[in-house]
């Protein structure tokens, strides 16, 4: 199995509502194999391709382990989800910021989408006053 704390890890999806975009932090990502078990009804993660014929579906998907809201949660990408996911990466971790995760629906598919948000620079207040007035 994997490293991740379960072998059924379906029950730990992040599923934002459509359009709503959540603030993530990005823990872990790995290449892995996903397949089907029609018995458990679950999605399992292998490292390596399974050679066996109980398994359907079998693809391989970039795994991403992030934490939202005090919570670890994963993110099932496929292939062209995760050139999303560089780009944003790479620019969250070249200049900071916040990176962002949502969904949208484009035919029968949610697709997911990153997000990145620069650092705000913040001004102190400086209040402009006469020190003649002050004395």
């Amino acid at each position: 199995m994997t490293e991740f704390e379960s072998p059924f890890i379906g029950r730990n999806y992040l599923k934002p509502p459509e359009n709503e975009r959540v603030p993530i932090v990005v823990l872990d990502f790995k290449k892995m194999y996903a397949c089907w078990l029609p018995g458990l009804r679950y999605t399992l993660f292998f490292d390596e391709e399974p050679m066996t014929e109980e398994l359907k579906r079998i693809r391989e998907v970039v795994l991403l382990e992030v934490l939202y809201m005090d919570s670890k949660f994963l993110i099932e990408l496929h292939p062209e989800d995760f050139e999303g996911f560089e780009t944003a990466y790479s620019l969250f971790s070249t200049y900071g910021g916040e990176l962002f995760f949502y969904r949208r629906k484009e035919g029968r598919r949610m697709k997911k989408y990153f997000d990145f948000k620069p650092k705000q620079k913040v001004q102190p207040h400086v209040r402009n006053f006469n020190l003649d007035e002050k004395v």
